[in-house]
């Protein structure tokens, strides 16, 4: 510890000037530099105001940064001061001013714990600023969606403060973005597919500002529909702050014209503009991510020099083949094997694109998901594509995630889960890389941890497909059905499998019978089996019903697989399935290793306990490097070891 020149103490906190430290009650509190530059500045002289302008300029040099900014170092500090905002002790606010920081009297008691925000009660907004605000709801939303967000953003502020979350806040919550799409500016479908790829980079891109959430992409689409209920997205996304803008393409020329606003304040904090030629998007997008990141006092975690692409042609096809890898809700042929098409054709043009390979591998590995009986051969390509991509650019996630894929496969745990965090290092607000590792902790038995994984999904993609999705997975898996039902029932048809086994578990036989005739054996269901799929759900939803009817279920079943080579797992469900453990264990796990689908979960569901108490699955845990996994790392919360095997609930 520093001499008691270099220090202050007070209760049981020190500030540790020379060291830049702070403690509190014995242990040290996480700060970030600016944070503590602005506590050092406020407790060197307790008792001064000082403008914010001051702090401002003292701390930051007042370059980029905008007064808002504060507003977030003073929320960090009252956490690691242990201090309730509403009622401060040591860190005050000047409204209008400025901030003062006072130390307590010589026999005042230490200051206590954190109050958890679920038994804080704050005081409700005076009526006029409520009847002010709603007038300029009304006034934003006639204008219509664009304008919405920022006047709503101060609305959904005063929900959250009127009703607080139940969960306690262990930490502050860290600046929330979102990265509206850009409106093209000009004729032609090349500046509106240009736009489009770019947003969804940018959001890529400052994702991997520190500290700093970005909304995905599915929500931000989502929100932008003038349908939509402004105050209850608003609420639902927590933004702090948008970034909304427009394209302009001339020729080889790009101008991205953007405009950060302040969501809690509701103003302007900049607008600028930033020009590049089309084969240095790449590093147009640095320079955005960078300028925002300075101007919310952040950091930029990008560190190599963003490679050239190739021209504005290139790069329109580049982003139309990426768009279409994504389409889950189209057949293969119309979505993932066009791309497939497409980035071979780009590579034929420039062998050494680093996003064309990666985008190869990416629509290699969906189209082996979606085309199980191809898998193998599909893989082995796409294990090279990604190599290679990885070897040209090590910035890009999705060589990660198609690597990550190989690994989880051929049971590697500790390097699958590894690449699968680094893919989430290097793009935390993609939905596909968030997804891939839930699927992996719930694959190894760690239901809580995928549950977890799965609402930070969810935080980041509030209103998209992915994150409600694999929550419903888990949460049935785990045995909560109702909340799982929630989550599904608003679900396009690819979903329809896991709304069956929901209805199931709830044994709601009749809308099994309903979801298997509509949504499995309808005409808008993706999948390419489906239709082969559907009699067997159809005849083990009458079983459910009559039980009577379950040979000619099986019967069912038996036709499905002998005229595909796949299982149908609502085989799981019938009477005799207890005696015929093994199979269906050694069947679903044949499922994991083809990677296609999260049909193995099965083997965790709470309602199938008599797949674990079987022998084979001690097998199953042995011969798939689970055990050893668990072994090194931690058995699951509902599994004990026992012997040399586990028993699992």
């Amino acid at each position: 510890m520093s001499s008691p020149a270099q220090e202050l103490r007070f209760g049981d906190t020190t500030i540790d000037f020379a060291g830049r430290r702070l403690w509190r009650a014995g242990e040290e509190q996480a700060l970030e530099p600016k944070a503590f530059a602005v506590l050092a500045l406020l407790a060197g002289e307790p008792g001064r105001v000082f403008t914010r302008d001051e702090i401002l300029d003292a701390v930051w040099g007042h370059r980029h940064v905008t007064p808002g900014v504060l507003n977030r170092i003073a929320t960090l500090l009252r956490h690691a001061l242990g201090e309730d905002a509403h009622h401060p002790r040591l860190l005050h606010t000047l409204h209008g001013v400025g901030y003062r920081f006072d130390l307590p009297p010589a026999d005042a008691p230490p200051p206590s714990e954190p109050v958890a925000a679920s038994a804080v009660t704050h005081a409700p907004r005076t009526a006029p600023a409520v009847l002010w605000y709603t007038g300029l709801l009304v006034a934003v939303i006639a204008v219509g969606a664009g304008g919405w967000w920022w006047s709503s953003g101060r609305k959904a502020d005063r929900v959250r403060d009127a009703a607080p979350s139940s969960h306690a806040i262990a930490t502050a919550v860290p600046p929330t973005l979102v990265v509206m799409p850009l409106k093209p500016i000009g004729e032609g479908d090349s500046v509106r597919i240009i736009a489009d790829g770019l947003g969804e980079e940018l959001i890529c891109s400052l994702a991997q500002v520190e500290g700093l959430r970005v909304i995905a992409r599915d929500s931000t689409r989502l929100a932008t529909d003038a349908s939509a209920d402004p105050a209850t997205l608003v609420q639902r996304l927590g933004i702090t702050h948008a970034l909304e803008g427009n394209l302009q393409q001339a020729g080889q020329s790009l101008r991205v014209r953007l405009r950060l606003v302040d969501a809690q304040g509701g103003g302007t904090l900049w607008t600028r503009d930033f020009d590049r030629d089309a084969s240095e998007v790449l590093l147009l997008q640095r320079d955005i991510a960078e300028t925002v990141a300075s101007s919310l006092a952040l950091r930029l975690g990008l560190s190599e020099a963003p490679s050239r692409s190739g021209d504005a042609e290139f790069l329109r096809r580049y982003h139309i083949a990426r768009a279409l890898v994504s389409l889950r809700d189209l057949p293969p042929e119309a979505s993932t094997e066009r791309a497939e098409r497409e980035f071979r054709a780009l590579l034929s043009e420039r062998p050494d694109d680093a996003r064309a390979h990666a985008g190869l591998a990416l629509a290699l590995e969906v189209r082996a998901q979606r085309r199980p009986t191809l898998a193998a051969t599909l893989r082995e390509e796409a294990l090279r594509e990604a190599t290679l991509a990885q070897r040209l650019d090590a910035t890009l996630a999705e060589p990660y995630f198609v690597l990550a894929a190989n690994a989880c496969i051929a049971d590697d745990w500790e390097r699958c889960l590894s690449l699968q965090e680094r893919a989430l290092r290097v793009n935390p607000s993609n939905a596909e890389m968030a997804y891939g590792m839930t699927l992996s902790l719930a694959r190894l038995g760690y239901l809580d941890r995928a549950e977890a994984r799965a609402r930070e999904l969810q935080a980041r993609d509030p209103l998209g497909r992915s994150g409600g999705f694999m929550l419903a997975r888990v949460l049935d898996t785990r045995g909560r059905h109702d909340e799982a039902r929630r989550l599904l029932e608003p679900l396009p048809a690819y979903a329809a499998y896991a709304r069956w086994f929901n209805a199931v578990w709830r044994k709601d036989y009749a809308g099994a019978l309903r979801i298997a005739k509509v949504d499995i054996d309808g005409p808008n269901h993706p999948d390419a089996y489906a239709k082969q799929l559907a009699p067997g759900y159809i005849a083990a939803s009458e079983a459910l019903i009559d039980p009577s009817r379950w040979p000619r279920a099986i019967a069912a079943f038996d036709a499905y697989e002998k005229a595909t080579g796949m299982g149908n797992f609502s085989r799981v469900l019938a009477p005799t399935a207890p005696q015929n453990a093994a199979p269906l264990i050694d069947e679903l796990n044949r499922v994991r290793q083809r990677g296609y689908s999260t049909w193995d979960l099965l083997l965790w569901t709470k309602d199938l306990a008599y797949l674990r108490r079987d022998p084979a699955f001690q097998r199953f845990l042995h011969d798939n490097g689970i055990l050893s996994y668990w072994r090194a790392h931690g058995f699951p919360s509902q599994c004990r070891a026992e012997g040399d095997g586990a028993v699992c609930e």
